[in-house]
């Protein structure tokens, strides 16, 4: 039985010019699902900019929004209040200083605050990423990380730090905000959330879609959800495999078993593919080092990545990366 929300949970959705419609759309419609599944309001969202009455997305389209609310303690007495600032993927992003301004203002109070996308270099700018893992499209990562070199900047999907959090953007919203509903209301609503999601999504056979594993099997076994979760969230600096189990409450050999029935794999191996897949990935839609992605993986070293990652693809990193840059150079065509 699905947790009937009974507070709401508000979310400004600061949009910046250049802002993925993609990325907010992603985040909006899990908010809109939860409060469907969970039968009642769990969840309000409210869209604001500075110096205008809309803002202009990257495709050209433009959305209403509101004016730069001022945020106080008494205004989160009763709500739960979360700062999303989205971006695109422009690799250079010039805003209004009134937005960094306003940023500011919040670093002393009690709230969630974060970026979608390009939007990273606005919150890092404010300083509300100093001390707070981060990290950005990847278009956009070379040029963050020569911007922010004092910040922990991480080439991964999400991150969530206490009450900062980051994604790549595009359908990494999508992700980033089923980890809010899953810490709200539970793993039943979002299990139910993320099978509309993830059907019937096709990827390249090379790339499985991990990340929504941990949602996929949530109403099957919660310890299993969590301990995929916990995986997903520790790809570049991978935990022990008894660790997992113990944070995923469970045994290492009950979660032995759980892998077993439900994956047809071990932990240990499920959580390799998982480093893989991030390496993959990085490969064909970053132009970084190789050496920088095994560390982004997990792997650490060059050699060490391309062991198994030759073990796994049947090429190198290098030949997978120019296999992909072929092919869509042929699509090109």
């Amino acid at each position: 039985m699905p947790r009937l929300a009974t507070s709401s949970g508000q979310f400004y959705f600061l949009l910046v010019p250049g802002f993925s419609l993609l990325a907010l759309s992603s985040a909006i419609d899990v908010l809109r699902a939860a409060n469907l599944e969970a039968r009642g309001n769990a969840y309000q969202w409210t869209l604001i900019g500075e110096g205008s009455d809309c803002v202009e997305s990257s495709s050209g389209l433009s959305l209403d929004c509101q004016r730069l609310p001022k945020l106080f303690r008494r205004d989160m007495a009763d709500t739960a209040t979360t700062v999303v600032v989205c971006g695109g993927d422009t690799v250079k992003l010039e805003v209004d200083e009134g937005i960094i301004l306003w940023l500011k203002s919040l670093a002393n109070l009690n709230l969630k605050v974060g970026s979608v996308s390009d939007g990273a270099f606005v919150v890092a700018q404010s300083g509300l990423f100093d001390q707070h893992r981060s990290t950005i499209h990847w278009k956009c990562l070379d040029d963050y990380r020569a911007q922010f070199p004092q910040l922990d900047i991480r080439a991964s999907i999400l991150e969530m730090d206490e009450n900062r959090f980051s994604c790549a953007g595009g359908t990494a919203s999508l992700d980033l905000f089923l980890q809010f509903v899953l810490q709200d209301l539970g793993t039943d609503v979002v299990a139910k959330i993320a099978d509309n999601y993830f059907h019937d999504t096709l990827r390249d056979s090379s790339i499985s879609q991990n990340v929504a594993d941990a949602y996929r099997f949530a109403s099957k076994s919660r310890v299993l959800a969590e301990a995929l979760r916990i995986m997903s969230q520790h790809l570049e600096q991978p935990l022990s495999i008894a660790d997992i189990a113990k944070e995923s409450g469970a045994t290492h050999r009950s979660l032995d078993r759980l892998f077993a029935r439900y994956l047809a794999l071990s932990p240990s191996k499920y959580y390799r593919r998982l480093r893989l897949n991030r390496a993959a990935n990085l490969l064909l839609q970053t132009s970084l080092p190789i050496t920088d992605i095994a560390v982004a993986s997990g792997f650490g070293t060059a050699s060490h990545l391309g062991l198994h990652f030759k073990q796994a693809y049947q090429l190198t990193p290098k030949q997978f990366r120019q296999s992909g840059q072929a092919t869509a150079s042929q699509k090109a065509d």
